[in-house]
């Protein structure tokens, strides 16, 4: 698992804040944490039962839809019955495929989302994103022969981007990519698709009080019991360490996602530049507008690919995707960037400094943000 370190982006921290209730307080914590569950990731799952049959059942849920959704979404790797991304893209310019039916789901809001970030979110750039991939494992096998794409190669290869190869049968349930050079990458929007569908399995399940947290896409499921709400705490951006400490902390007593994109998380070096793996689509190379941004929303997928938008847009343009989601779609999501110097503000908000760092808040998150 060549990414594992890189993926222990966000920190849940858990703080006792005050007492709880008769039935909560006959409830007992359990917890898991796993590395061979999928999404080359670390997985861990919290959660208060009654008594460890009830969390056993929870548990054995989790283990088997992590596993199911991994190889369900992945674009690298073939399993016995099943038609996935990978089955996807290599049928393109040949023939459909019969998929899942979350296959078609999780592309049907792909493609809603890509329309309302202006194609900031755009799974279809797999074939621009497939030679930043070949590079960084290269350098990930010789750090000390690294090279980039050449901008020829790449808008090459973005002239096969676009919806419009993309044809998607919901009758029939099949999936056909038109142009044989045209790749689909859901690597903005799986696994945080995968999380929001676990956590509302477990609620189907009487599940009231856990959290998951998918390689940092981190899903509430109801409140803290023992205290008023849950914590979880923002990492530290650091290319060189995996801080275990965070810069702030936010207080949340509901079900909520969090979610960060950030260039910290998969990179190589290159001429002494980070080479980060979040590609802005307007440039085609890695986006330079902040260290990280974090999502707060309900639903896990939809943090999840708002994360990678707003990390490619300026603080006002993702704050106005944000304000647009509320106006026109009723969805209330806010987010928290951070700057330093070598990613400093593009604009004048408001901004508090925590070691160094300047942190920007949706005005929607202030009042749960809890500074160091």
């Amino acid at each position: 698992m060549k990414h594992l370190k890189n993926y222990l982006y966000i920190i849940c921290i858990i703080f006792l804040l005050s007492g709880c209730n008769a039935k909560e307080a006959t409830l007992q914590k359990y917890a898991m944490t796993a590395t061979d569950l999928g999404f080359d990731t670390v997985i861990s799952f919290i959660a208060y039962t009654e008594n460890e049959a009830k969390y056993n059942a929870y548990e054995a849920k989790v283990k088997e839809l992590f596993t199911h959704y991994d190889q369900l979404f992945s674009k690298y790797d073939t399993y016995p019955n099943i038609n996935n991304i990978k089955t996807i893209n290599e049928q393109a310019g040949k023939q459909p495929v019969k998929v899942d039916k979350d296959i078609i789901d999780m592309l049907l809001v792909s493609k809603e989302y890509g329309a309302i970030s202006n194609n900031e979110f755009d799974i279809t750039m797999g074939a621009v994103l497939n030679i930043w991939h070949d590079h960084r494992e290269l350098a990930e096998t010789d750090s000390k022969n690294t090279t980039v794409p050449t901008q020829e190669a790449l808008e090459k290869a973005n002239t096969y981007t676009g919806w419009e190869h993309i044809q998607i049968n919901e009758t029939e349930q099949t999936v056909y990519i038109d142009n044989p050079n045209t790749q689909l990458d859901v690597g903005g929007v799986a696994k945080g698709y995968a999380v929001e569908k676990i956590a509302q399995k477990l609620e189907e399940m009487g599940c009231e009080h856990a959290i998951i947290n998918g390689g940092g896409n981190i899903r509430l499921i109801g409140n803290k019991p023992e205290s008023e709400y849950w914590s979880v705490g923002i990492q530290i951006p650091d290319f060189h360490t995996l801080s275990t400490e965070s810069l702030i902390s936010i207080k949340i007593s509901e079900s909520k996602s969090f979610v960060t994109s950030g260039d910290y998380q998969r990179f190589y070096t290159y001429k002494d530049q980070i080479i980060h793996h979040i590609i802005d689509p307007s440039t085609l190379q890695p986006a330079r507008h902040c260290r990280s941004v974090t999502v707060v929303t309900e639903d896990s997928g939809i943090a999840d690919m708002l994360s990678t938008a707003l990390f490619t847009l300026s603080h006002k343009d993702g704050q106005s995707l944000l304000d647009q989601l509320k106006e026109t779609k009723g969805i209330e999501a806010g987010a928290i960037w951070v700057y330093d110097k070598t990613q400093p503000k593009e604009d004048d908000s408001d901004a508090i400094k925590v070691n160094n760092y300047d942190i920007v808040v949706s005005k929607s998150l202030q009042d749960d943000i809890v500074y160091k």
